[in-house]
């Protein structure tokens, strides 16, 4: 099966290129990505393309000389209905975006100038509808031309009855009975598949609505915290400024706090529905971690806590998705300086492992870091490089009935919290979804007053198309 195709339309071909730009950052090589400066030449690349791909997406501006982008959503649906249709424009009324909608089956309108965040969204939602509708599809063929085989099995069958007067045998009651049920479960499974699809649909729209309609208010909160603040400031009176400030510093904290719930609520559920891809990117271990580290160094040291890096020095790069790593680190050190007791350590370590994947048990070796010795270490089929990074906090232990439930959502350590700090308890849940992501692991180990959270992952991800 041929990859499918994405169509971008706009008579202005500085939008066209900074689109591609951005699609083929979010895709990769995922998706074909085509572009065309009006509604003509789109409908005759439309018709190239569907000689060998399959067409997903069309996005297109609806002001445009000739052809407009209503018109052409609306003749591409009748060429292709199973296209999904986005219009992307800052001049089209309700009027014509219902019309669209009823004509074209419009899957989204996005305004222009567009949000990179919701235009990411929205793509990746088209496209994984686009998917989950062509499997379906197949998957509803298959499945009738069964039942057109079994019907046809019980048409000779209730034939053969007619033409020969003789009772049937055991065999033919059988296949008989045979036919009946495929019959039946058929028509489960369609009921089933429509019930799915309703669900997802409710599911998308839910998702699309609620991370508006939850960041909106708080958005709003703190800009006018802000302007609240400014037009204090200009007043000039030291007392009124004073007594305010302690108050906006209470604004601030909760709004940040709801802030933050929100965002992690959000994105638990984005991971557990899988709409993101992966982003990847190559870095420099030994530059990024300190870079990390470095917002905590000074947090610690008001605590009189001490922060140590044990880095090889010369790490590998590592191939990965930046963002997740990123937050799984800032999260496992974010912990630490949170119950790490006055005057203790918190460590972050890093080094490569080889693992023997054809051995009964795996043997651990770590490779020292070095990039040559790497290299020139076995690096056949039978071995698996993984990066190991941990982050330790002494002064404290985690019981071994907790090592599993801290992964929990909402689940927070009775009694364990020595600056009596507020949280959410999705923060190692988060950790925990974004390394599964990743094709890692993280397991926590505790004893002698000490914790260590360790993260595994690998080198270089293979990472197969979604699409």
């Amino acid at each position: 099966m041929s990859k499918p195709a994405i169509i971008c339309v706009d008579d202005e071909p500085t939008v066209l290129e900074s689109l591609k730009i951005e699609l083929k950052q979010l895709l990769g090589d995922s998706c074909l990505i085509e572009t065309a400066e009006s509604g003509e030449e789109a409908l005759e690349l439309f018709e190239e393309l569907q000689i060998h791909y399959e067409i997903a997406l069309v996005l297109a501006d609806q002001i445009m000389p000739g052809l407009r982008g209503d018109e052409l959503l609306r003749r591409i649906h009748q060429l292709s209905p199973q296209t999904l249709n986005i219009m992307i424009t800052g001049h089209a009324d309700l009027q014509t975006l219902s019309q669209t909608l009823r004509t074209a089956q419009l899957y989204r309108h996005i305004p222009k100038p567009w949000n990179s965040e919701d235009l990411r969204v929205t793509v990746l939602e088209a496209m994984r509808s686009y998917r989950q509708a062509r499997d379906l599809t197949a998957e509803n063929a298959s499945l009738q031309q069964t039942v057109a085989e079994l019907e046809h099995s019980l048409s000779s069958l209730q034939q053969s009855e007619s033409a020969e007067p003789t009772p049937p045998t055991g065999l033919d009651r059988v296949y008989l009975a045979l036919a009946l049920q495929q019959h039946q479960q058929y028509q489960a499974a369609q009921a089933q598949v429509k019930s799915l699809e309703h669900l997802n649909e409710v599911k998308d729209r839910f998702l699309d609505s609620i991370s508006n309609e939850l960041r909106s208010p708080i958005s709003n909160i703190r800009m006018a915290t802000q302007m609240l603040e400014v037009r204090l400031q200009r007043l000039d009176a030291d007392d009124t400024i004073l007594q305010c400030d302690r108050y906006f510093q209470i604004l601030r904290t909760e709004c940040q706090r709801e802030a933050d719930l929100i965002n992690n609520l959000l994105a638990l559920i984005r991971l557990d529905s899988n709409t993101d891809a992966l982003n990847l990117s190559t870095i420099n271990l030994n530059l990024w971690i300190p870079q990390i580290a470095e917002p905590f160094a000074e947090r610690m040291q008001e605590r009189e806590q001490q922060l140590r890096l044990e880095l090889p020095p010369n790490l590998p790069p590592i191939t990965t998705d930046l963002s997740h790593l990123e937050r799984i680190l800032s999260e496992l050190l974010s912990n630490a300086w949170k119950y790490t007791p006055l005057g203790e350590r918190v460590t972050v370590s890093a080094q490569v492992i080889q693992l023997a994947a054809d051995a009964d048990q795996a043997a651990l070796e770590p490779l020292g870091g070095s990039i040559g010795e790497l290299a020139v270490s076995t690096l056949s089929d039978r071995l698996q490089t993984e990066l190991w990074i941990s982050v330790s906090n002494s002064g404290v232990e985690i019981p071994p009935e907790e090592h599993e439930r801290i992964f929990n959502q909402f689940y927070r350590i009775p009694s364990h919290d020595f600056w009596h700090q507020g949280g959410t308890g999705l923060g190692l849940t988060l950790a925990k979804k974004r390394v599964e992501k990743l094709r890692g692991s993280i397991a926590v180990a505790s004893q002698d007053q000490q914790t260590t959270f360790t993260v595994k992952l690998p080198l270089a991800m293979d990472v197969e198309a979604d699409f």
